[in-house]
């Protein structure tokens, strides 16, 4: 069996390879430039091809190589910040990436199974009293990022509809754990250790701690993705969740108590979004039932395992 893993330098593609090959599969993974420190100990056992995923015949030339059983589209711009800052890389990336690999697909006459992760910023606002979010809640994105997944996801669903192309479609809720730049976990991790190493002041800057998230372990994700290659429905959406809240303030104190320093919080304007989702939980029954998948690692071990990973690299 081969697999294509588009973006496999990325935190989830770089967990991906190891994950796979276990299970004796052959890896071919698109990278869009040099940076493969994510993949660096495993490049040799793996088949990397260059590709930016805005370039139509690239896109063609990744696929036609690796003639895929299973493609898990990942290459993306996965920052809602980032997205805040240039939407058209986002959406050029993200929508029209999606739309030049399954036109390959189609057009070369293959059958792989596609495994198209989205993103719980795809629902948007929330209500306090609606959690947790089921799959058939609306759509409503509130960040350029968040739009960019709803159309992935959707072009996942009419391509499977018009063009029987097995599409799989996830909305993944804040899967965390080492390697994992940019969200909370990883940030405030990364600050403790400076502080640690005293390269900086004893204090946190931080921005919401009042938002409530739904947290899963980057391990947790990579088991729900191949429990939904193997039993899910063709073209059905399914959370991948712990469906358990936990305030964003709640997770660094559990670091601190890992570490044991003491510090000063300090908000910092630039870590604020322009508009942030004050509540994202999601309802992971379905996936449960159709697909026998449920979290297993608890949000302790995560956290450590990311205090640890910074404390052996680069912070």
């Amino acid at each position: 069996m081969r697999a294509l893993i588009t973006g496999i330098n990325g935190f989830i593609g770089s967990y991906l390879p190891e994950y796979l090959m276990a299970k004796d599969v052959e890896v071919f993974g698109t990278v869009h430039d040099s940076n493969i420190e994510n993949i660096k100990q495993i490049k040799d056992k793996i088949n990397l091809i260059t590709c930016d995923m805005c370039n139509r015949p690239a896109v063609e030339r990744a696929v036609k190589k690796s003639h895929p059983d299973i493609i898990f589209h990942l290459a993306a711009q996965s920052r809602p910040d980032v997205s805040w800052v240039d939407p058209v890389d986002t959406m050029d990336v993200n929508v029209m990436g999606t739309v030049y690999l399954f036109e390959t697909v189609r057009k070369l006459k293959l059958n792989p199974k596609i495994l198209v992760p989205g993103s719980s910023a795809e629902y948007g606002f929330i209500q306090k009293y609606e959690p947790p979010i089921k799959e058939n809640h609306r759509l409503l994105p509130v960040s350029p990022y968040g739009v960019s997944k709803v159309a992935q996801d959707l072009l996942a669903y009419q391509y499977f509809r018009n063009y029987q192309i097995r599409t799989f479609r996830l909305r993944i809720f804040g899967a965390t754990g080492p390697k994992k730049t940019g969200d909370a976990c990883s940030d405030f991790s990364r600050q403790i250790v400076r502080i640690e190493r005293g390269k900086a002041d004893s204090v946190i800057h931080v921005g919401s701690l009042e938002v409530i998230r739904d947290l899963i372990d980057i391990q947790d994700a990579l088991d729900a993705f191949w429990a939904v290659l193997e039993k899910g429905e063709v073209g059905s959406v399914y959370n991948v969740c712990s469906s358990n809240p936990i305030k964003i303030g709640e997770i660094l104190p559990k670091l601190l108590e890992i570490s044991g320093i003491k510090v000063k919080i300090k908000i910092d304007p630039k870590k604020l979004r322009p508009t942030d989702e004050t509540i994202i939980v999601g309802d992971n029954t379905k996936i449960k039932r159709d697909c026998g998948w449920k979290p297993n690692i608890p949000l302790e071990r995560t956290l450590e395992n990311t205090l640890n990973y910074w404390r052996k690299g680069k912070a």
